[in-house]
């Protein structure tokens, strides 16, 4: 095991290419049921013993846990934001500069496994949690059984939890396992509040229609499909393109030959793989299709940097306002016919 301390780490710029954050092993405990597909919420906040339903079966809380493992940065800094300081969490090569703050001002140190052989299950047993929080995480179907036998696990909910579930959902479901919901309830505002700022701020957000795009290294991803986490861009008055319908979380892909249906009010796409994306920028910014866009040819067009393009894809209650302080230049930009023109 490859232990290492979020608290021994200098402050970094987030690792932008770890779109694949979420992808951990998530968790699970000392569960005795079986019962698949549950869609349902954990029981009544505080009432202890808590019954933790998930897709792939449930495990009991019995009390107030107080070690808390994660198996995902999204859970992570889920934990850190409602005040929790876990005994156990992934570490993807560089601490995320928002995670790494908050757990500074709290004083946090937290010991990590390496996630790049997978889930470290021997590591997580050793820290000895009471639970274990999965609502993120891409090999939780896989992992759920063996995780569930070290302690309980507040996993996403529903078939499409993993893609589906707002940011805030994540939160309220960790919130209500652990006895935080005030906590919860704080950080949600506060963050409703800075968005409501900013939507004030820039009334021409109000309305316009936005698609936005990874270009991933086998697809053009459409990020911005019907029934995906669109807040960050709702929350400000933005609203989902037409042809945000014509995808989901099973087909989201865009062929090069259909690059028409990336057009908006506004078009905001990311190229987290540099050069080893389908598309580089300028293989994209010199294709006559692209340039043709009236969001591309009326500089309603916006490059997400890289530095932005993962936290903004995996949204938690700490990387959310860094990403508004990020991207809100942008957002102006774009819709003031400013930004990048093809």
């Amino acid at each position: 095991m490859n232990h290492l301390r979020i608290g021994a780490v200098p402050r970094r710029a987030a690792l932008a290419g770890a779109l694949l954050v979420a992808g951990l092993g998530l968790a699970a405990c000392g569960s005795d049921s079986s019962d698949t597909g549950s869609d349902a919420s954990p029981a009544a906040a505080g009432a202890y013993p808590l019954v933790l339903k998930s897709p792939f079966g449930e495990t009991t809380l019995k009390k107030a846990p107080e070690k808390v493992a994660v198996v995902s940065d999204v859970d992570l800094d889920i934990a850190v934001a409602l005040g929790v300081d876990p005994v156990i969490a992934p570490l993807y090569g560089e601490i995320s500069s928002w995670t790494q703050d908050a757990a500074d001002e709290q004083g946090f140190e937290i010991e990590t496994f390496d996630p790049s052989d997978g889930t470290d299950f021997a590591a997580i047993a050793e820290a000895a949690p009471d639970v274990i929080l999965a609502t993120s995480g891409y090999s939780l179907e896989d992992d759920y059984e063996q995780l569930a036998k070290i302690a309980p696990v507040v996993s996403y909910q529903g078939d499409d939890g993993l893609t589906s579930m707002s940011w805030q959902e994540r939160t309220d479901e960790v919130a209500a396992a652990l006895g935080r919901q005030d906590e919860a309830q704080k950080v949600e505002s506060d963050i409703d509040a800075a968005f409501a700022d900013v939507r004030a701020a820039n009334p021409d957000f109000e309305g316009k229609t936005y698609t936005q795009v990874n270009i991933h290294p086998d697809q053009i991803t459409y990020e911005s499909w019907t029934g995906s986490d669109a807040s960050f861009f709702t929350d400000l008055g933005f609203v989902q393109a037409p042809t945000a319908g014509d995808f989901d979380a099973d087909d989201n892909s865009v062929s090069k030959e259909n690059i028409d249906q990336l057009d908006a009010d506004v078009l905001f796409v990311g190229y987290p793989f540099g050069d080893e994306g389908l598309l580089t920028r300028s293989e994209l910014e010199s294709d006559r299709l692209f340039t043709s866009l009236k969001a591309v040819s009326g500089g309603h067009y916006a490059v997400i940097g890289d530095d932005v393009a993962s936290p903004l894809t995996y949204k938690t209650p700490l990387s959310v306002p860094w990403v508004l302080d990020q991207l809100t230049p942008v957002l102006q930009q774009a819709v003031a016919g400013t930004g990048t023109a093809g």
